[in-house]
Order: structure tokens, then C-alpha cells, then sequence
């Protein structure tokens, strides 16, 4: 018989033994070689060789038995007893009981593997995304199974509305509240809300992904041009201008022209984007020479002048991202870049990569964290921590603006995990944890108290 799943993450009911980090134990006297009436039972727990170091496992952690002796429980007329099990995933345990003192007589009365679960839903924007994800589906699912996380998609839901790009941008910004594309019909997609609107009780690990087409953020870019005289112009910018169909003006936020006896003007219908934006470079023109008064005061006298204000909107191409338990993902890329950023970023979401873990002796006292080797962060690429095995450092380009010059890169043989930073043709092909991440992903701390503090508990 496989071993019993339990599932240590999720919180324990009457109804549901299998769910919780405690499990009862229940074996009744007839079924202990050699117990008579009036005797004790004696248990005890054989754990597999390849389960969690201890050393990883804080002492309220460690696996272990309520009683090491129990008498008959005269309610149930059978010996009884409780397991606590480690938060980790993969572990296993053999549960045996014999009459005290006569434990070359023994029963085995359990075995557990311990599991943790995360149930998920999928909003996707159009039959394109749908395909692609059903598609990847039993890829994403297995990447986690690897660690002991398994995932279960409760449904799918099709978006309130299609677009060919999303703007996801996280903070509010330029008039758009924090997840403004979460908003309920007709404004929003998916009719979420960031902090959620009731704690989910049967599915208490819930995560949700959006996947469409193709996914920006933007950002408020300060442009000010002070004491010119040029009513017409352009300038350069290292940054992609914001443009959107039907919105001549998303490049810019607010402009204004002002000058020595008159307020501030509204100008943003005298600004415009010359030829075609790209992420490392941008034209911005404007014509004044139609601003009531202005003309007539740089005519005025060869002194005056006149200011220009402006809050341009620049836009980044996304990927994707995670935020709790808030996954967005763009179909743009190929089948390996989604799969990775599928993996990539609920990985996130899930504590990988660590910097460093917590470890403790056999008495079980605190000792030194143990620090990550592979863990990957910004000094060197990426945006936040990150995997790096397989990888090398190698000369960045000025472009970029790496402060050590440097940026971990393939190293030319087997595959990237799939924490790498970016996308990247060598990368693990089925979003696939590397040899080391795969075994912190199995001790990291999915339990109750830890996940829903942020906020896993959340979105129906």
C-alpha cells in the first residue's frame, strides 16, 4: 500500500484527517500481538533515511508522538495517540505499536508522506491563452510535485474583457489605483481585489493566475525644460513612451507652459511622440508657437522666456510578476518563457529562492544561518532574489546600469533553473526547480500562520 498523504499545510478538521500537521492514531487491541487487558502499548515512529535534516527543523518542528506509552481509551475501547509532523514536503514515516517491552511483536499501524497542497484558478483572456496554458498544465503541476507541492486547479474563468496588452502596473500611479485591473465590470478583468473580500476556508492556499497576451507597467518620467525661448522642439529619452491605439496622449500624463505673469497652461495637446518608441529610446516634440500669449511675450523682449513642465509616461515590458497569491502572466513569449514564469513566479511565491535558512542542533539550539551559495540578487542582474546555478558571471553591458559590471549568464552546460532571472533559451525546458532549490523548496514553511499572513487566504 502507498503511504497516507497528509497534507501539513492546510489546517485540520473532524472531517478532514488528512489535512493538518497533527494526525490521530488509532489501532484497536486485538490487532497488537500478545496485549492483554490491563496492558500498555508502546509507539514509536521509524522515519525514512532521506527525510528533512533535523538540523533544518526548529524543535516545535520535529516530528514526533504525543505519548511513547498508552493504556486503553476506555470511549473508543481502542489505544490512541497523535503524530505531529514536520511543515516540510517528502518526508516519511512508519508508525508502530507493540505491548510495552515487546516490541520484537510489533505492528505497524501507519505510514505517512507528507504533502503540501495549494489549490489555484485560472483567468485567462481569450481561447489563445486558454490553449497555452492547457498546454503547459501538466509541466507546471509536475515542477511542484518534485518538492512535494501539489497543486490543484479548482477552475477556469474567462476574463470580463479582452485586450491585446494589459496594463498591470502594481502602485498606484498616474491616476490608476493599485490593481486597477482588478477591478469589478466594465473597468476591470478579473473582478479581484487586492486585499481580497473574504478569507477562503475551503481552500485556504489559493492562488491565482491571469494569463494574457501581453502585459506592460508604466512609470511617472519628470520632464522639465526651464527659461527657453524655443516654441518648437524635440528631445531624446533612454525610455520607451507610453503609447496605446485610440490615445494620442498616453505618453503623457500632465504638461503645462507658464512664464512671468501668467499661470500655468495646459499644453499637453501641444506635445507629441516622433516615429515609433523602443525600450532604449524615445522622441518627444512639441509645438507652442498656438499657446495664447506665448508668441507675444518672448517677442516682448529678447529676455523673456518661458517654462515647460511636463509628467511623461513611460512603459517596461513584463513577463510576469507575483504579489502574495496574485500571478500575471503574458502568452507573447514562447512556450518555455511562459512555462518558466508560470513556475518562476508562484516559485516566488512560495519563499524561493532563500538567501539563507535557519538551523538548529540535535538539543535543538539555535545555530548559525546557513547561507544560500546559489542565491542570486541584484548586484549582479535580476530584480530581487534569484537562482544562479549553471550560471557564471560575465561582463555586463554599461547599458545595464550594473554597478558591478557584471551579470551571472549561462555557463554553457545543462539547464537554468527555472528561479533564473530572466528568460533565457537555456533555461530548464519544463520550469523545472534546479538539484538546489528543489530540497529548500521542500523544507520551506508552508503552514497555516505563515502563508496566510500574506495573504493566501484570499481570492475566491
Amino acid at each position: 500500500m502507498p503511504p497516507t498523504k497528509q497534507y501539513v499545510n492546510l489546517p485540520s478538521a473532524a472531517a478532514t484527517p488528512e489535512r493538518g500537521e497533527t494526525r490521530t492514531l488509532r489501532v484497536t487491541p486485538n490487532t497488537v500481538p500478545n496485549v492483554n487487558a490491563g496492558d500498555k502499548v508502546e509507539w514509536w515512529i521509524e522515519p525514512n533515511p532521506g527525510n528533512t535534516d533535523r538540523l533544518y527543523l526548529s524543535p516545535a518542528q520535529r516530528p514526533r508522538l504525543q505519548f511513547n506509552e498508552t493504556a486503553l481509551t476506555a470511549a473508543s475501547g481502542k489505544f490512541e495517540n497523535t503524530i505531529t509532523f514536520p511543515p516540510s514536503g517528502g518526508d516519511k514515516f512508519i508508525i508502530k505499536a507493540a505491548k510495552v517491552g515487546d516490541r520484537a511483536n510489533s505492528l505497524q499501524t501507519d505510514e505517512f508522506e507528507t504533502w503540501r497542497k495549494i489549490f489555484y484558478t485560472v483567468h485567462y483572456m481569450g481561447a489563445g491563452a486558454q490553449n497555452l496554458f492547457n498546454s503547459l498544465r501538466g509541466k507546471f503541476e509536475a515542477a511542484f510535485k518534485e518538492a512535494f507541492v501539489e497543486l490543484e486547479q479548482v477552475q477556469q474563468i474567462a476574463t470580463t474583457t479582452q485586450m491585446a496588452r494589459v496594463d498591470a502596473t502594481v502602485r498606484p500611479m498616474l491616476g490608476r489605483p493599485q490593481f486597477h485591473f482588478m477591478n469589478d465590470p466594465p473597468a476591470g478583468l478579473i473582478g479581484l481585489k487586492p486585499a481580497g473580500t473574504a478569507a477562503l476556508a475551503d481552500k485556504p492556499f489559493h492562488a491565482v493566475l491571469l494569463v494574457v497576451p501581453d502585459i506592460y507597467s508604466v512609470k511617472e518620467e519628470p520632464f522639465a525644460m526651464a527659461a527657453s525661448r524655443s516654441v518648437t522642439g524635440t528631445t531624446t529619452f533612454n525610455y520607451q513612451l507610453h503609447t496605446a491605439p485610440g490615445n494620442p496622449r498616453a505618453f503623457v500624463y500632465r504638461a503645462t507652459a507658464s512664464w512671468t505673469g501668467r499661470a500655468a497652461l495646459d499644453v499637453k495637446d501641444k506635445l507629441s511622440v516622433v516615429g515609433v518608441p523602443t525600450r532604449r529610446n524615445s522622441v518627444l516634440s512639441w509645438d507652442l508657437s498656438t499657446v495664447p500669449g506665448l508668441t507675444l511675450h518672448l517677442a516682448a523682449a529678447p529676455a523673456n522666456t518661458f517654462n515647460l513642465s511636463a509628467t511623461l509616461v513611460s512603459e517596461s515590458g513584463v513577463m510576469g510578476y507575483s504579489i502574495f497569491n496574485f500571478c500575471i502572466v503574458r502568452t507573447l513569449d514562447g512556450s518555455t518563457d511562459v512555462l518558466q514564469t508560470f513556475t518562476h513566479e508562484l516559485g516566488h511565491g512560495v519563499g524561493q529562492t532563500v538567501e539563507k535558512e535557519s538551523r538548529w542542533d540535535g538539543p535543538g539550539n539555535a545555530l548559525s544561518d546557513e547561507h544560500n551559495p546559489f542565491w542570486h540578487t541584484d548586484p549582479y542582474g535580476g530584480r530581487g532574489p534569484h537562482c544562479q546555478t549553471r550560471a557564471v558571471l560575465r561582463a555586463a553591458p554599461a547599458s545595464e546600469g550594473l554597478t558591478t559590471g557584471q551579470w551571472y549568464k549561462y555557463g554553457g552546460a545543462g539547464h537554468l533553473c527555472t528561479m533564473y532571472f530572466s528568460g533565457e533559451p537555456n533555461v530548464q525546458p519544463d520550469g523545472k526547480f534546479c538539484e538546489n532549490c528543489v530540497p529548500r523548496l521542500k523544507r520551506f514553511n508552508l503552514n497555516s500562520a505563515s502563508m496566510t499572513t500574506r495573504r493566501w487566504n484570499y481570492f475566491g
